[in-house]
């Protein structure tokens, strides 16, 4: 196949459409890079097809993954100038790809059997988002549910997540009534974060079907969210230090249920071993 060399081609449009903003219903994403397409591939996430630079050194891991698309997906060379064009980043790896991620329903991600749901409301950085999404899936957690703020698809976020994304339920809303609504009516203990004031987390039974609620980075979760919730809980910390990063917060409350869970497992000697098995 002769390689695509003009910046008009509807393949460059698709790739650009898909690198912006998106619609909560769209499910066309933009993977760049041999490494977060082959954690897309293995996860089975349709990928439609894969552009491949000209002057890309086709050697080493990018050869081998080359080789297994080969059989199922579309493959297309390109120009380094329109690869220029439809990567999403300032210097392309050379290998990207459109793919078509599933669709998660808050009905399904609540049905899990280890329910520890975070919920990402408002949080602006996708990098955070999507570090993230890599602790809820180290951690043990069922999901992520963002509400309003970053794309967890956009490329930033999937840099982030290191391929966790497509291993664990991940979807978008544009408020949060629907998700606490329909937690609250399963019996879920609805939590909100704060930097200070709040129960300790570890006196806080996070052992039950929990919705952890994590707000922006700098304005936190709104009072009306507060209000909903069940219990609202703080991390303790040293003076004068007032506040910790987001991805971090997450981690430690993640971990945290996590420690809780294994203890509480009749025969699991570790949280090592506990998390293990939930994998």
């Amino acid at each position: 196949m002769e390689p695509i060399t003009s910046r008009r081609n509807p393949i460059v449009t698709r790739f650009r459409k898909a690198s912006g903003p998106r619609a909560t219903s769209d499910l066309t994403i933009v993977l760049e890079g041999p490494t977060l397409i082959a954690d897309a591939f293995s996860a089975g996430v349709p990928l439609e097809l894969v552009a491949i630079s000209t002057s890309l050194v086709q050697d080493g891991p990018a050869a081998e993954l080359i080789a297994q698309l080969k059989f199922s997906t579309q493959l297309i060379p390109v120009s380094p100038i329109v690869m220029d064009a439809i990567s999403p980043v300032p210097s392309p790896s050379g290998l990207i790809a459109l793919a078509t991620t599933r669709p998660v329903h808050i009905e399904d991600m609540l049905a899990s059997s280890h329910p520890f749901v975070v919920g990402l409301d408002g949080v602006q950085d996708p990098g955070n988002t999507g570090a993230v999404i890599r602790t809820v899936e180290a951690g043990g957690a069922s999901g992520v549910v963002t509400i309003g703020g970053a794309d967890p698809y956009s490329w930033k976020a999937l840099r982030g997540s290191m391929g966790s994304i497509f291993r664990i339920p991940v979807t978008r809303v544009i408020n949060r009534q629907p998700i606490i609504h329909e937690a609250t009516k399963r019996g879920w203990k609805i939590i909100a974060t704060a930097p200070n004031g709040g129960t300790c987390m570890t006196e806080t039974d996070l052992k039950e079907p929990c919705l952890l609620l994590l707000g922006s980075e700098g304005q936190g979760l709104n009072e009306d969210t507060i209000n909903a919730a069940h219990e609202v809980i703080s991390i303790p910390m040293r003076e004068p230090v007032e506040s910790l990063n987001l991805a971090v917060t997450a981690a430690l409350v993640i971990y945290e249920a996590a420690r809780q869970r294994c203890a509480s497992t009749a025969g699991t000697a570790s949280l090592a071993r506990h998390l293990k098995q939930l994998s």
